[in-house]
């Protein structure tokens, strides 16, 4: 697993390289970027993030091919015009999209806050009363959290964001999942088995979590293999992996709002922002909810098929159009 992981790192990065800058010719109103959030582009979106996020099918990858399918991609290299962000940088509508996922996530943390509220209440109070076993689950997930947020921090501006990537991220997302159903180890589970990592299984998942900054590969795919891969039983990888998730997730909107600054009052409305993020809330609680007590039942093989026959779909189309 570790060897995959870094040779997929090796494989992506000659291509993460490629120049991403461009010059900007066009200019759309804020008034044509706030009406590109149309209801049902909302809708979807909001849905797709929220049922998405946690399973291991990669969120970003669905983005990728809604936004494909609505034709919300057509205009990305548009810039908003008379808007920047908090460095004074021209917004592109690309970056609007982009972020308006970001914000809807806080529905997706927000249901995960409500699935692990007596896990996280625990974990609060412990970490008030300085108790070891809060200290060390906390001290567990710094250790998975931070590898991927550096990496992810420093090579923002060169991820690749193309279907072609997230077809064959996810084909061989499916292959991975397959050979380790039938090759890793099945751990049996142990009460409060996750308050019980040691550092090296926090880093291996963390690790391994970086292999997910492919569009395509999915962040729950990675950090819950890689918790088996560590010796754990699927039940805790699971949770540990939403513990991660929410971590990473709520650093990635903070950071995203702070970022774009005022600009986030300009360019997204209201009404939308809040029904996006309330849908995701809701489709992220009952996918969570579903999702722990199936990997219990089925494993994530039914995932790997589900991840091959889309990603085959998907390349068959774009080589199609």
């Amino acid at each position: 697993m570790r060897g995959l992981c870094l040779l997929l790192l090796t494989l992506w990065a000659p291509l993460s390289m490629a120049d991403s800058t461009f010059a900007h010719t066009q200019e759309i109103s804020v008034e044509e970027a706030r009406a590109q959030f149309t209801t049902t582009r909302v809708i979807v979106t909001g849905v797709v993030e929220g049922v998405t996020e946690f399973l291991p099918v990669s969120s970003t990858g669905h983005m990728i091919i809604s936004d494909r399918i609505l034709g919300v991609d057509k205009n990305k290299d548009k810039v908003v015009r008379g808007v920047v962000d908090r460095k004074g940088r021209p917004v592109t509508l690309d970056r609007v999209a982009d972020d308006y996922i970001v914000i809807i996530q806080l529905g997706a943390i927000l249901a995960v806050l409500v699935v692990f509220f007596d896990r996280l209440r625990r974990l609060v109070v412990g970490l008030v009363r300085l108790e070891r076993p809060a200290l060390a689950l906390t001290q567990s997930i710094a250790v998975a959290f931070l590898p991927a947020a550096v990496l992810g921090f420093l090579l923002k501006e060169y991820i690749p964001f193309s279907i072609e990537i997230v077809a064959l991220a996810l084909i061989v997302g499916g292959v991975v999942i397959l050979f380790a159903e039938r090759h890793l180890p099945k751990h049996e589970a142990h009460p409060d088995e996750v308050l019980r990592l040691s550092w090296k299984q926090s880093l291996t998942i963390g690790l391994c979590q970086c292999v997910a900054l492919i569009p395509g590969t999915s962040r729950s795919l990675a950090t819950i293999l890689g918790g088996r891969w560590a010796g754990l039983s699927a039940a805790a990888a699971t949770e540990f992996s939403f513990l991660v998730g929410l971590a990473i997730l709520s650093a990635a909107s903070l950071y995203k709002l702070y970022a774009l600054g005022p600009a986030v009052s300009q360019v997204y409305p209201l009404g939308s922002a809040g029904l996006g993020l309330i849908i995701a809330a809701v489709a992220a609680f009952l996918s969570v909810k579903w999702m722990v007590g199936f990997i219990m039942r089925r494993g994530m093989g039914p995932f790997a098929w589900y991840r091959i026959a889309l990603g085959a779909a998907i390349l068959a189309w774009a080589m199609a159009t």
